[in-house]
């Protein structure tokens, strides 16, 4: 697979953003991730309140959406740095620093493309996150 970050206009180093403008891939599988919050990933259906005992803290629950997240990209076959694009719906857009800095502990110099929107709540009340995925898995990893 190649992968390569299209930028359309310049690059400041002092705006540290989480994320790419755009991202051109040739060759390899596509993996569609659904949204996933920080709850474990075998809760119950329908959701359970006795369930619902999440971090209070943005950054804690956006570790446990991205190592889920890590999980499914891996046992589809591929790579975290194979995600190209992520969705973040954010309960309070006010935690977006604190989701950006996990970002980039994630996701180190392969930023993927983003988009965040503020969203009035979820399914379990006490998620903060979710975040759903794009991956693109060369064909000799697939």
């Amino acid at each position: 697979m190649k992968r390569e970050v299209v930028y359309p206009w310049p690059v400041h180093a002092e705006h540290r953003a989480p994320y790419v403008p755009a991202i051109k891939v040739k060759g390899g599988t596509m993996l569609f991730m659904s949204g996933m919050g920080p709850h474990k990933p075998d809760h119950k259906h329908p959701h359970v309140p006795e369930e619902w005992i999440l971090p209070e803290d943005a950054a804690s629950q956006t570790r446990l959406v991205l190592d889920k997240i890590k999980r499914a990209v891996e046992a589809g076959g591929g790579k975290f740095e194979h995600i190209v694009k992520i969705t973040r719906f954010l309960k309070n857009i006010g935690d977006q620093d604190q989701v950006n800095e996990v970002i980039h502990e994630y996701f180190g110099a392969n930023l993927p493309c983003s988009t965040t929107v503020q969203v009035s709540g979820f399914v379990v009340p006490t998620m903060l996150i979710e975040i759903d995925a794009w991956a693109v898995i060369p064909e000799s990893e697939s």
